[in-house]
């Protein structure tokens, strides 16, 4: 009977300091910190081996498959969306035959990090599955080596940390290095998680407000791009101390600050809508939200009174968005054989 390797790794919501984690913006904007909350929004992949050489990729949240004879003919021209898994496959899997099926949680454009998520479960389960397994660190850099070649823009550390780690997470990246600090212990975030509220406000329809686009104005000196990161370093460093601090009236304080920060400099992270949802529903017992990621859609996770939730997702399902888990992670990457 073959062994069954299943990979699972959470997604995130980010509190402060995203755009800060990509190499080399950090170098300018010191302290560089980046602030997040792994959720149980999972990404999972399950791999075994078959007979033969065949590989076959079954992508079960996108409805997609591939199948080649051997490694060495993996490709994905045909299905240019499973590029990232491919590449993981051709660069990790054992020289058998292997089934690799993978699903993930998080909606499309989220915002939560779910490719990054992806990957991290992905090479965890190939590396297993070829008897050369990489540690966290390892599985950090590998899969954001490979999510970089198949986007082919930079991309941040911040999702990966979560995925590996689980918990809320204060990843600092140095002159020297990048270190990741635990900043909060598991019973103040049970409380912070009848606090949280998470909605999907459906796929984002543009994409001229994303980090590559903020990384070549930092590049090329504009001055509004350097004071909109010198502005969310100050965010995230208020965020990081928040968190210590168990003060979650001053997390939901910041959370607004640094949504209006991004919203200013960045018009396109909002809409009309969205802006509207926001102050209904800040009348309605939210007191701290923001649109995660590059914005224009996604997840808004929100700070809320707990005795409103149930008002508050009334309100957000009427104005058409769907409430999603916000259960906080603490585990992180979690690997597990069986039997298939």
């Amino acid at each position: 009977m073959a062994e069954l390797i299943v990979a699972r790794a959470p997604t995130r919501i980010d509190f402060a300091g995203g755009t800060l984690d990509i190499p080399p913006l950090h170098l300018f904007h010191q302290p560089a910190i980046t602030i997040n909350v792994a959720i149980d929004l999972v990404a999972e992949v399950a791999v075994t081996r078959r007979p033969g050489r065949a590989i076959r990729l079954v992508a079960s949240d996108q409805g997609r498959q591939l199948i080649w004879s051997s490694r060495e003919k993996i490709a994905w021209t045909r299905q240019p969306f499973l590029e990232m898994l491919a590449r993981l496959i051709r660069s990790l899997a054992p020289d058998t035959g292997l089934d690799v099926r993978t699903d993930c949680q998080a909606p499309a454009g989220a915002g939560t990090g779910g490719s990054s998520s992806l990957a991290v479960a992905a090479a965890a389960a190939l590396s297993t599955v070829a008897g050369r397994p990489l540690n966290r660190r390892a599985l950090i850099e590998h899969a954001k080596a490979i999510e970089t070649q198949a986007i082919h823009v930079p991309t941040g550390y911040q999702d990966y940390y979560a995925a590996a780690y689980g918990g809320a997470s204060s990843i600092e990246f140095g002159l020297t290095g990048i270190r990741r600090t635990s900043i909060a212990r598991r019973a103040f975030l049970m409380e912070l998680q009848q606090h949280l509220l998470l909605l999907y406000l459906g796929k984002p329809r543009f994409s001229g407000a994303n980090n590559w686009d903020l990384f070549k104005r930092h590049m090329e000196g504009d001055r509004r791009t350097l004071a909109l990161f010198d502005a969310l370093q100050e965010n995230a460093v208020a965020m990081r101390h928040a968190f210590k601090a168990q003060d979650l009236q001053d997390i939901a304080q910041i959370l607004n600050r640094d949504w209006e920060t991004r919203r200013r400099a960045l018009p396109n992270m909002s809409s009309p809508a969205i802006d509207r949802l926001i102050h209904a529903l800040k009348r309605a017992g939210a007191v701290g939200a923001r649109v995660c990621g590059a914005g224009g859609g996604g997840c808004l996770a929100l700070i809320i009174e707990p005795e409103a939730r149930a008002t508050l997702t009334a309100l957000a399902k009427a104005a058409g968005a769907k409430g999603l888990p916000s259960v906080i992670n603490m585990r992180g990457l979690v690997v597990r054989r069986s039997k298939a």
